[in-house]
Order: structure tokens, then sequence, then C-alpha cells
């Protein structure tokens, strides 16, 4: 997804959502870069993968958008390449300091990578603390017993952002159970934004019963770049 108007650590490597309240309306595009792409703690490409997304943001606090990027290698059906193309919308606001948002995404891939994921987000923030409760539902996948079944999810995340290092600790459950930390510090050099993050995710050893590990074991550290245009 894109991350400006779903405020995330960095662009391409995470899929937080969480509110900016300081996007100003219109329509932008952006393309990035990340050295492995990781969603929510999750390993989502085998080496490097590229991104580009459209948004239309208006003065009201609507806003919709879609997003793509190249994904491979860590699927929940097999090792295939594929893109995964996101939609999104919702709405987000700002009361007395205290902002909120209520929003609505897609994930969708192409080949054998995964099955959808579609679900309702939450957001909140207040200064440099950001709140983020996700709910939603991913499709079977025909043919397999990885995901014989839909499996309903939720997500949260806390996040603090100290000037240009932003702290991030995000936990998976229902049917899909992991959690993980990410450490982030980005910076914008000639209107290029460059990130390093350090994400260590923690899988369930023994995830309760119907469930499944979701987060990607162990610890990686992600180099990202991107860039946004005003159309």
């Amino acid at each position: 997804m894109k991350k400006q108007k779903i405020l995330a650590i960095s662009v391409a490597l995470m899929g937080s959502v969480f509110v900016s309240n300081g996007v100003m309306a219109g329509v932008s595009a952006n393309m990035g870069l990340a050295s492995d792409y990781y969603f929510r703690g999750v390993l989502q490409s085998s080496g490097a993968s590229g991104s580009a997304g459209i948004d239309y943001e208006h003065d009201s606090g609507l806003y919709v958008g879609t997003w793509l990027a190249d994904v491979g290698g860590q699927g929940d059906v097999s090792a295939s390449d594929g893109i995964e193309f996101d939609i999104y919308g919702g709405y987000t606001g700002e009361v007395q300091g205290f902002g909120y948002g209520i929003g609505y995404t897609s994930y969708q891939y192409t080949g054998d990578f995964d099955s959808a994921y579609n679900e309702f987000n939450l957001t909140a923030s207040y200064g440099p603390i950001s709140f983020e409760f996700s709910a939603g539902t991913h499709d079977k996948i025909v043919g397999t017993t990885v995901n014989d079944q839909d499996e309903d999810y939720s997500f949260m995340a806390f996040a603090y952002e100290y000037e240009s290092i932003s702290v991030l600790y995000g936990i998976w459950g229902a049917d899909l159970e992991g959690a993980y930390l990410e450490i982030a510090f980005s910076k914008t050099v000639s209107e290029i934004d460059l990130g390093v993050s350090l994400i260590n995710g923690d899988a369930e050893e023994n995830p309760s019963a119907g469930s499944r590990n979701f987060a990607t074991d162990g610890t990686a550290i992600v180099f990202t770049l991107g860039k946004t245009f005003d159309l």
C-alpha cells in the first residue's frame, strides 16, 4: 500500500496503516525500491522489490489509492513470482490534535504467490504516538492444505516517532499469529526518501488450536529509497 496517506515507518517495507494528517489534497504518484519487502513483519520477497502507486486525497479527508509491488519466493502456496496489487480508501480527520481514520484495504496477488486479504482499518494518533487496529479475512487457497478455508485475522500496531527515528511493535491475532519489532531511520536527501530498518520477527512456536504462524522469524536489516510526485 501507499504509505504517505497511510503513514508507515518506511514506504516499501512495512504496510502498516497509520493516520498522517500532514498530507496535502490532490493526486500524487510514488515509486520505491526495497532491498527486501516486508509486510507487517512478514517477508514478501526473496530479494529486492520495486513498487509504485497513485493516490487521490480530498480536502474533506477522503482518500483512495492503489499500490503495486514485486513479490516472490515467500508465498503461502509456492515460491513463484508475482505482483501485489492493493486497492484502498477511507477517511481521516483531526480534532484538537487527535488524529483518527477509518478505511478498507484489499490486497490482491497475481500468479500463485498468495490469495487475497481484505480488511477494515481503524487508526488513531496523538503527537508522536500512533495506533492501528485492522480486522480482515484471508481467502482460502483452493487445492492446497496450507490454507484450505478462509482465515480470519486481526492486526494491532503501536508506533512512536521522534524526529527521524521510529519504533513500531505489531501483533497478528486470531487465525494468524506472530509479532515483530521494527526500528527505523529515515531521511530525505535531494527529494529522495532514504530509509533503513531493523526488523525482528517472533513467530509462535506453538500456535493456538486452529491458528498458524505468520510472522517471519529472525532479524533483518532493510534499506529503502522512494520518491513521491505531485500530479
